[in-house]
């Protein structure tokens, strides 16, 4: 029966009245437009925080990999079970995941066991676990950059895209104003009032689109418009996250408008010659070599050379590594028999071993303490929490009731819209490592980015929105 389920009309009109959703879409633009224009008066103060020391090293070298390969063993059994126990508790597993390597930091393991902790986590191990993470994040974002179609927007992709601004600019605009009065006790040691204002309204705007993905698929709401919608939003929102980000980093590493335009500039020539050139060229010999395909060590080399040749381009023009990876997954083409599976197996061999130690690197640098030792910073996370939720949950639901989904849908859009996940703590790493926020404001939007995605699942479950059943038959899909 028509309208029975408005879960079931996926081949209809994403936003059944989309003059309407556009419109008001435009005017929340306008709005979060208007007010920062209105914030970016009087900068805020630049506090001092003290770095971290380095751990000393002069381990043998066969005692260091093998402390390493423990470490990593650990972290990877301590992940798995977390994402066992997340599922069991109806959340997604990168969620048991990330309190895994929450635990293993100082929050936890290192507070109530220090010994404990300096026998499975060494302070000489630090570094090189640090290199392993950040090697897990380069292929991470190439994922992320694979996943992303923009051909799946369809006939109405310039509404989408506009409801993805929107989506992007509502909770941008109020992080940044809910910053301003706590720029003092938030910004990092090298942030000016300016760029931590410009981070805190990134590192709000930010949609988990791999994380929801999962979410989507364990909801049962993949194949339908509901899930259409929002996995189309949360991508579109991430690639303008991503270019905030991208723009804000160029402003701390250049320091003048000059030197943000410098780096803007050879970041947009770099984008151009992927998408025009490097694309084009990796899909005719796709095309051309449809029936062989690589060796496998000549894909892997393939692959990981274009990702790390990228990231090393990015890095040193000034928009950090993490944009060279995503700009290598966008660059190859989604089909390629000629590599095999070697993506899909790296991506897999990353999920299982890499990944958990870069949530575990993120552990050892979220320290609560920090925050609940700091009243200032407890209550500027708590702001910025509920900014971030009434930002995404807001802009999302308002937009799509306007567009004509029925209330509980456009309600349940704005819960799939406001979950961060992974993409959020990279985003915050970034910010930790350029030192645009202090570690007591990281540790606060880490627990913010937690939080969030926890929300989702039971969200979806009171709204009614949580449909398993209809995940079960796994029929495989058209290209």
């Amino acid at each position: 029966m028509r309208g029975h389920d408005p879960l079931d009309d996926t081949e209809q009109a994403l936003l059944p009245a989309p003059a309407r959703g556009l419109a008001v879409a435009l005017l929340l633009i306008a709005v979060a437009g208007v007010s920062m224009v209105l914030v970016f008066g009087p900068g805020a103060q630049q506090p001092g925080h003290p770095a971290a020391p380095a751990a000393p090293a002069g381990v043998p070298p066969a005692q260091s990999i093998l402390r390493l390969f423990l470490a990593v063993a650990v972290i990877g059994g301590l992940a798995s079970l977390g994402g066992v126990l997340a599922r069991r508790a109806g959340q997604p597993s990168v969620v048991g995941q990330m309190v895994a390597g929450l635990l293993l930091g100082p929050s936890a393991l290192g507070s109530l066991a220090p010994g404990v902790s300096a026998l499975i986590l060494p302070g000489w191990v630090a570094p090189q676990l640090e290199l392993l993470a950040q090697a897990g994040l380069a292929v991470f974002m190439f994922t992320v950059g694979r996943e992303f179609d923009p051909a799946a927007l369809g006939r109405q992709r310039v509404v989408v895209g506009v409801a993805a601004l929107a989506m992007t600019a509502v909770p941008f605009a109020l992080g940044a104003v809910a910053a301003v009065p706590f720029a003092g006790a938030l910004a990092g040691p090298s942030a000016s009032g300016t760029a931590f204002v410009l981070f805190a309204g990134t590192a709000l705007s930010v949609t988990a689109f791999p994380v929801l993905a999962r979410i989507l698929q364990e909801a049962g709401l993949t194949v339908t418009r509901l899930g259409s919608l929002a996995i189309l939003c949360a991508g579109l929102a991430d690639v303008l996250a991503w270019c905030a980000l991208a723009a804000v980093i160029a402003l701390a590493h250049a320091g003048s408008p000059a030197g943000v335009l410098t780096s803007l500039g050879l970041a947009a020539a770099l984008v151009l010659a992927v998408t025009l050139v490097v694309r084009p060229a990796l899909a005719a010999l796709a095309a051309r070599h449809a029936a062989r395909r690589l060796p496998a060590p000549a894909a892997l080399a393939l692959v990981l050379g274009l990702i790390f040749a990228l990231a090393a381009a990015t890095d040193a023009i000034g928009v950090h590594a993490i944009f060279g990876a995503l700009l290598a997954g966008v660059a190859f083409p989604r089909d390629a028999p000629v590599l095999g599976a070697v993506p899909e197996r790296l991506g897999s061999l990353n999920r299982a071993m890499l990944l958990p130690v870069f949530f575990a690197s993120i552990g050892l640098r979220t320290d609560v303490h920090l925050a609940f030792g700091h009243p200032v910073v407890l209550l500027g996370g708590a702001v910025l929490l509920v900014a971030a939720v009434l930002g995404k949950l807001g802009a999302a639901g308002v937009i799509a009731w306007a567009g004509g989904m029925p209330g509980r849908l456009a309600l349940g859009l704005g819960v799939l819209m406001n979950a961060r996940g992974v993409t959020e703590i990279v985003v915050l790493s970034t910010g930790l490592g350029m030192g645009l926020i202090a570690p007591g404001t990281f540790t606060v939007l880490v627990l913010m980015a937690l939080i969030t995605t926890m929300m989702t699942a039971p969200a979806l479950r009171r709204l009614g929105l949580y449909a398993p059943a209809r995940a079960e038959p796994r029929t495989p899909q058209p290209a």
